[in-house]
């Protein structure tokens, strides 16, 4: 029954937990697309208290918010291994290429107002408006734009909204680190091949159900944990992740907030450098498809 949320929730309370389960590969509608199943929604008014009344990015842009130091970021590569499972797999491959205008709005969140139109500006941007074949060039290209799709983007359009509507200061980074063990790594190999979304949280809590606990030494990985627990630990005592003492695991760390009008944001790899207008020229694209409207 679909009629109403009571009764949904009275046939899923009589299901086991396993059938709910190996339910999910139903949701994906074009191999393990879209990632995202279940997202935030704007509360429709019944009377009821809600949560989100409004869309975030319109709470951002009339001040409703709390103002507080913000830190943000996303890792240099994200979701490029999404690009190696298609190319991987020919039949995948073809049905990419052949239903181009169908499957981009299911893999890359484009809305159906304007997504034939989009779909193929995409094409264009990232892939050069070619087929997709099994090479690097098409790695390349279809990686980034699972990238920019799922996360980039989105992440490039809120801390520029933060850093023009928060009076507190803006921290943006982007984690370039690539260790032992990343949440992708090559079937072959078994090594890592880029920074891949969450892995910069091997660094920071230990995963050990998923990989093997780092222990303090003179290894990179080791010193990356205490970097990024030490920058963490400054920005949740003092509202700003840069040292006010002596901390040799950030030595050379001068990290800026983020301003309208300047963009910087701090790279973290084996050591820290400040650069600025990060994938700026990716997202052109993208804030060409989707301006932000009054």
């Amino acid at each position: 029954p679909t009629n109403s949320s009571r009764a949904i929730i009275d046939c899923l309370k009589t299901k086991p937990w396993r059938d709910i389960g190996n339910s999910l590969r139903g949701f994906f509608e074009f191999a393990y697309d879209p990632v995202l199943i279940w997202v935030p929604l704007v509360e429709k008014d019944y009377g009821q208290e809600r949560f989100l009344v409004k869309q975030p990015l319109d709470s951002i842009r009339q001040r409703e918010i709390h103002s507080v130091p913000y830190i943000i970021s996303q890792t240099q590569d994200e979701f490029f291994w999404k690009a190696l499972n298609i190319l991987a797999n020919q039949t995948l491959t073809d049905t990419m290429n052949n239903e181009w205008e169908r499957i981009a709005p299911i893999s890359f969140y484009l809305p159906a107002s304007t997504s034939r139109q989009a779909s193929n500006k995409l094409k264009q941007a990232y892939l050069g408006g070619k087929d997709l074949v099994n090479d690097t060039a098409s790695a390349d290209g279809l990686g980034k734009l699972y990238n920019d799709a799922i996360i980039g983007f989105g992440v490039h359009r809120l801390v520029n909204l933060m850093s023009q509507y928060s009076s507190k200061p803006v921290y943006y980074y982007e984690f370039a680190y690539i260790g032992n063990h990343s949440h992708y790594e090559d079937p072959v190999t078994k090594k890592p091949t880029g920074a891949a979304h969450h892995d910069e949280l091997i660094y920071l809590f230990s995963v050990n159900a998923t990989f093997p606990f780092i222990e303090a030494s003179d290894s990179l990985d080791s010193k990356m944990v205490d970097k990024m627990t030490s920058i963490w630990y400054n920005f949740l005592k003092n509202g700003d992740p840069n040292p006010r003492d002596n901390s040799p695991e950030l030595s050379g760390l001068s990290w800026p907030a983020m301003k309208p009008d300047d963009r910087k944001y701090l790279r973290i790899d084996k050591t820290f450098s400040v650069h600025e207008n990060l994938f700026e020229d990716r997202f052109k694209i993208w804030e060409e498809l989707y301006p932000i409207t009054n």
